[in-house]
């Protein structure tokens, strides 16, 4: 029996993550891991497209060792940026009985799709609020139900600027590899929060290198998300300044003495730095160093709280659930804590081999992929030891041993169906382009290679966004 392993790719500033996984129990196995650093990636977007294609061909590979997986099909994750959140209905109808199935949902998901009406933009995540069966029966899953007349979603939608989706999906299946679906992170990082955070009303913050990204969900559901382009590379940036060294040095002494909370830290603790006007060396404390790190930190939560603020957000009964690649400064938790009265904790990744914060998007993006999978009935899986998906340490040495189907893919799944296009270019550039796109179908088609999930192999998502531009 063939194994079902999901593969997540996570474009981050300063470094690109994948994960090997694969669902356990009510968890996920990580199976291989890969990290490559890379100046390719600016504030979540491609900056150089060479570099950052050859780092996520880099970390592909080293997952790929350490898995022992040959990996073909992956999920991407998309940042917050760019990006529109809101709510919208759609409604199939039947005119017999029907029993509803995972084929229904996704229909019913897809139309969704057709109603974007934000200019330039791509809808890439329709996940469903409630459902609604023949007008008047409110379900949390119609799977099985029988249905006479029709069925309504009511869903959460978030949409992202198309040349963002286009310029990442671009550069990643120029690697060799197949993106099945996309998910943003305002949805991944539901799974960081328990379901008590969630009902509350709890807000992730995820402090990575070149911005730091707000997701706020309240009674179940994701209500609003959105990123500030102030984070770990402006604390470097302060320190170098601050204790009048290069950029490399600081980013090191931040690491290594690195405390966000001046209270706490220590004036025991003595470190010599090189200077950048001088070639004698200074001396500096950690509290000297706590010092100009807490005051960038209280920026950077400051403006969180006027983003809230203007988003409408005042309560955050749930608490601030703090995670990212910055998120490994000691001191960070005492100092939001210190500013704020409601709960404040540091989420890490439970799982052995990605125990670090910055790795808790990649993981995310695996868990929207079972969710998903598992809604539309692309997977079956049967060994749930409950109904709550959650992050946990595997212990088992098995592996499950299901044939599985595909993930879910908004593109792949639609063959039969045109999509709209609207492009502001040129007839010669649309013709250049097209040009290009049709090269690269030519070269893909001459590929080799075999899917993870499928016999036959399907057009990646790219080329799939390229038709639906020109049709």
């Amino acid at each position: 029996m063939e194994e079902h392993y999901y593969v997540s790719i996570d474009i981050g500033s300063s470094s690109i993550k994948t994960i090997v996984g694969e669902k356990f129990h009510n968890g996920i196995n990580v199976i291989g891991t890969g990290q490559t650093y890379t100046s390719g990636i600016k504030n979540g977007q491609i900056d150089d497209f060479d570099i950052a294609k050859q780092a996520i061909k880099d970390t592909i590979k080293k997952a790929s060792i350490a898995s022992g997986v040959d990996i073909k099909e992956v999920f991407l994750k998309l940042p917050i940026i760019g990006t529109e959140v809101f709510d919208e209905s759609n409604e199939i109808e039947f005119y017999e009985d029907t029993e509803l199935d995972g084929t229904h949902i996704e229909s019913v998901l897809e139309g969704i799709r057709e109603k974007n009406e934000v200019p330039d933009t791509e809808i890439i995540n329709a996940f469903p609020i409630k459902f609604v069966v023949d007008g008047d029966n409110e379900v949390s899953d119609p799977k099985e139900l029988i249905a006479r007349h029709g069925l309504k979603v009511e869903a959460g939608v978030i949409a992202i600027q198309k040349s963002i989706l286009i310029n990442m999906i671009k550069c990643v299946e120029s690697c060799g590899v197949d993106v099945l679906d996309v998910y943003s992170d305002a949805y991944n990082f539901g799974s960081v929060l328990s379901a008590t955070e969630k009902e509350l009303g709890a807000c992730v913050i995820d402090i990575g290198e070149d911005m730091t990204q707000i997701a706020f969900y309240e009674r179940g559901e994701l209500v609003d998300g959105d990123a500030i382009e102030m984070a770990g590379r402006d604390i470097t940036e302060d320190i170098a300044e601050g204790l009048n060294t290069s950029y490399e040095t600081a980013e090191k002494v931040k690491h290594q003495y690195g405390h966000a909370f001046f209270e706490s830290a220590s004036d025991q603790d003595i470190f010599t730095v090189d200077q950048t006007d001088s070639d004698e060396e200074a001396q500096f404390t950690q509290k000297d160093l706590a010092d100009i790190i807490e005051a960038r930190l209280e920026d950077i939560f400051f403006e969180i709280f006027d983003v809230l603020q203007e988003l409408g957000l005042t309560k955050v009964n749930g608490g601030f659930v703090i995670t990212g690649g910055s998120a490994n400064l000691l001191g960070v938790k005492e100092l939001l804590q210190d500013m704020v009265s409601e709960k404040v904790r540091i989420h890490t990744p439970s799982q052995m081999g990605i125990r670090k914060p910055e790795f808790s998007s990649a993981i995310s993006t695996i868990s929207s992929s079972i969710t998903f999978d598992e809604m539309l009935d692309y997977v079956t899986i049967s060994n749930h030891d409950s109904e709550e998906f959650e992050e946990e340490v595997i212990e088992s040495d098995d592996r499950e041993n299901n044939t599985k189907s595909s993930g879910f893919d908004w593109f792949k799944k639609k063959s039969n169906k045109q999509e709209e296009s609207q492009s502001p270019t040129s007839d010669s550039e649309q013709q250049h382009v097209k040009e290009d796109y049709e090269e690269k179908v030519n070269v893909d088609e001459d590929a080799e290679g075999k899917p993870q999930h499928k016999e036959d192999k399907e057009e990646g998502k790219f080329k799939k966004l390229m038709k639906s531009l020109f049709d």
